[in-house]
């Protein structure tokens, strides 16, 4: 990634992805699942939106943003957590499966991101450091 390492971003990074294929998936199934894990890691009350944009391999993509009452300052703002969206019907095409039997989406955050945000970290480049200070209060 052609990211200039600072605060918020890193040329390097974990993520977490998702793949979920079946007959009949529909965007209600990937907002229903976002809600889900949103509410798992932040909490009940939290929020999710989904913005257009644009993947190679989903039509329509969308950019997740989560919003939550209980995270101090950022709390109550719209905060990007990653991609999303449902799977292109040409990457059934070119698998061989028929993409009007078969359907699916596809998500994508970075790990590093929801750490920062579950446990208010202000800089990323503490995950690269190995300062033991830094890694020991997660133990």
């Amino acid at each position: 990634r052609r990211d200039t390492t600072d605060a918020t971003h890193s040329a390097n990074f974990h993520q977490m992805e998702g793949l979920y294929v079946d007959k009949h998936v529909t965007i209600v199934d990937l907002k229903a699942i976002l809600d889900y894990f949103v509410a798992e890691i932040f909490g009940k009350g939290s929020e999710v939106r989904l913005r257009p944009s644009f993947f190679p391999f989903t039509e329509p993509s969308f950019e997740l943003d989560m919003k939550t009452p209980n995270l101090g300052k950022l709390s109550n703002q719209w905060i990007e957590l990653g991609g999303c969206g449902m799977v292109d019907p040409n990457v059934f095409k070119s698998v061989g499966y028929d993409p009007q039997e078969w359907s699916g989406y596809a998500f994508g955050m970075g790990i590093e991101r929801i750490a920062m945000i579950v446990h208010g970290i202000d800089d990323i480049r503490y995950f690269y450091q190995n300062d033991l200070r830094f890694l020991q209060q997660f133990a």
